[in-house]
């Protein structure tokens, strides 16, 4: 007797939902992705039990007659792709007809809908169908999902907290009210209102309403470009979080995970302060690109994934580099200096960024170059002319600030926290390899104590240590310090501080490389009080704006605070 059988279509069924369906929130995703296909301007999303108990999603699109809900419960019947080329370039969010099916065989649905004349109302419980009559509705369809997994019950036993289903939902949906900014959104939990987003006209507006942020709030925009791939970076660099749930990447309006964005982001915004709230855009010919590579269509394939992780890097360069144009331009009287006027004002404005040719890996590097061991001051190669230390007047104030003016207003800059920034970041890269942070020998070797445990964190993590610019020995129960990181100012101190952060183990949050670079920099800066010489306090102005994110220490902290003219205007009543 043959053991090969073919499986029935309810079976079937349930083992394609496995696949696209895995939570509640891959419910909403699905249903969301098919209104935005029918061009909805208007999305409201009810949820009991995160999703759990009842899902409806109601949209004013086009809707569908009688023949078209009977086909939309069948496997593999869509309206988006019709012969094997089209999948090659593949434009709207849905295209595969297997949500709807798979969906319905693990719960009870209904579905109302209407194309403006006719409305028909289907219930289908389990994959059967119970009935079909018709109903009053105008243009648009009302789907109703209940009991998700019913007829799972091992499905159902491994869904999370009621919290943890409802974050994964909001998640989605934020990313849809991202990709369609011209479409309202409305999200019910329990009958109490999440969030109600209606249109706008950017998606740094859409972010805003989002997450209830002033206009205060800062949002750092920029572009960037390569071989056609393009990419819209909008942040707000003050909103972190503990985790990148609040980072969203959107590759033709399309809601995914791809490593060739994500790494870069990380490697750019990320630390020990959190995650801060990003939205990268990616445009690219749907040709280049692979929407059927996963399931869920959770995950995307490049046909050359370097273009499209250039462009992101070519906008991670301009992020840093358009708030380094608005902080180091200055007032119209200054143009003498060789900076233009005109260049003065453009961070946090919609104008995509063009990097400028002038800055490139020459003015990185000044970034490594803040203090050499005989603390002569390195030469910063010029942008328009003239050097920003020579160009940009810097004050000194309490000892521990900088201040200068912008052409906006004065921008206060601390130099325990700016310093701790530039040793952070170059160490952190001369640990990962990325580039050698250089080292400066000691004139006369420091000898420190350590016990068996210290002793045992140096000997495990040496090679990172040395990485970083350490060096030393040790013979018994004492440690030999024979050189440290460019810059660092207490070699002992920062040195016995990395052995503290490396001792916490798993008990930390940041990788071994972040733990390194932070205690390093937090321990070897510049402290609050340090006398430093006004060249130096222009070279650490200067080489500021050179990091990757020139506005928060490690910590998450400001390194700046900047006091608009208008401020100071109204302060003094005028």
């Amino acid at each position: 007797m043959s053991e090969i059988r073919k499986l029935p279509d309810h079976l079937v069924n349930l083992i394609a939902a496995g696949e696209v369906v895995e939570r509640p929130a891959s419910v909403v995703k699905e249903l969301l992705e098919n209104s935005l296909d029918a061009e909805a301007t208007a999305i409201e999303i009810e949820l009991e039990a995160g999703g759990r108990k009842l899902i409806t999603i109601r949209d004013n699109g086009s809707g569908m007659d009688k023949h078209d809900i009977l086909l939309a419960i069948q496997r593999h019947a869509t309206s988006k792709i019709s012969s094997p080329s089209d999948l090659n370039d593949i434009t709207t969010l849905g295209f595969r007809g297997e949500a709807l099916p798979s969906i319905a065989s693990v719960s009870r649905m209904t579905i109302l809908s209407s194309k403006g004349k006719e409305g028909w109302k289907l219930i289908i419980t389990g994959g059967r169908m119970d009935s079909l009559e018709p109903a009053g509705r105008t243009c648009g369809t009302t789907i109703t999902v209940e009991n998700l997994f019913f007829n799972q019950p091992a499905r159902r036993k491994f869904l999370r907290a009621e919290s943890t289903e409802l974050a994964w939902i909001e998640r989605m949906v934020t990313g849809a009210s991202l990709a369609k900014i011209d479409c309202s959104f409305k999200l019910l939990h329990n009958s109490k209102k999440v969030f109600d987003l209606s249109v706008v006209d950017s998606p740094a507006q859409r972010l805003r309403n989002r997450y209830n942020l002033s206009s205060s709030e800062k949002c750092v925009e920029a572009s960037g470009e390569s071989d056609g791939v393009k990419a819209n970076l909008y942040i707000f660099p003050d909103k972190r979080w503990a985790n990148k749930r609040h980072q969203f990447t959107l590759v033709n309006g399309r809601l995914v995970s791809a490593p060739q964005v994500s790494m870069p982001l990380k490697e750019a915004f990320s630390g020990p302060a959190g995650y801060p709230l990003i939205l990268c855009e990616i445009s690219i010919n749907p040709s280049l690109v692979d929407v059927n590579a996963h399931p869920a269509k959770r995950e995307v394939r490049f046909r050359k994934p370097f273009q499209v992780e250039s462009a992101v890097r070519s906008a991670i360069l301009g992020i840093a580099s358009h708030r380094t144009e608005s902080i180091v331009g200055l007032s119209e009287r200054n143009t003498s200096t060789g900076l233009s006027s005109t260049r003065s004002h453009v961070s946090y404005s919609s104008t995509p960024y063009k990097a400028p040719e002038k800055i490139t890996s020459q003015v990185r590097q000044a970034a490594f170059d803040f203090e050499s061991p005989n603390r002569q001051i390195q030469s910063v190669p010029e942008i328009t002319g003239n050097s920003w230390e020579d160009s940009v007047e810097v004050i000194r104030i309490a000892g521990s600030y900088l201040l200068t003016e912008t052409a906006t207003g004065l921008l206060i800059v601390d130099q325990h926290a700016a310093h701790e920034r530039i040793l952070y970041e170059k160490i952190i890269d001369s640990v990962k390899g990325a580039m050698s942070v250089g080292q400066q020998r000691m004139l006369i070797p420091e000898e420190i104590s350590v016990d068996v445990h210290e002793k045992q964190i140096l000997s495990i993590y040496s090679s990172m240590i040395k990485q970083a610019g350490y060096d030393f020995k040790i013979e018994n129960d004492t440690l030999e310090l024979l050189g440290v990181p460019v810059g660092i100012k207490r070699g002992t101190e920062a040195l016995m501080e990395v052995v503290k952060a490396l001792a916490k183990g798993t008990e930390a949050s940041e990788s071994e490389a972040e733990r390194i670079a932070s205690a390093s920099a937090c321990a070897g800066a510049i402290k609050f009080g340090d006398h430093i010489t006004v060249e130096e306090a222009k070279h650490l102005f200067n080489t500021l704006f050179t990091t990757k994110d020139p506005f928060h220490c490690p910590h998450g902290r400001p390194t700046m605070i900047e006091i608009p003219f208008n401020e100071l205007t109204s302060r003094f009543g005028r």
